[in-house]
């Protein structure tokens, strides 16, 4: 019989998440929160969503095109329908 595979959960503690993004400390971690760069805990728990915080970083590095402009190409593909 097979053990079972493990699977990362996508909620953490506030100490997992700060592990996550750098082993930072908790009081950087409210520091970033309050100037917007990282999202607090999913309302009502006192967890932090793994997925939320990588699209967060990932669109104010302009990683994921969310509030990109287009590029020339980019926008002929889009007229082009």
């Amino acid at each position: 019989m097979s053990s079972p595979a493990f699977v990362a959960p996508r909620l953490v503690t506030k100490e997992d998440i700060c592990l996550y993004l750098g082993g930072i400390s908790t009081a950087t971690y409210d520091k970033w929160q309050r100037r917007g760069l990282v999202p607090g805990p999913v309302p009502r728990t006192n967890r932090y969503d793994l997925r939320q915080h990588d699209f967060v970083l990932d669109t104010k590095l302009g990683l994921n095109g969310v509030g990109q402009p287009l590029s020339p190409l980019e926008q002929w593909e889009r007229s082009c329908g």
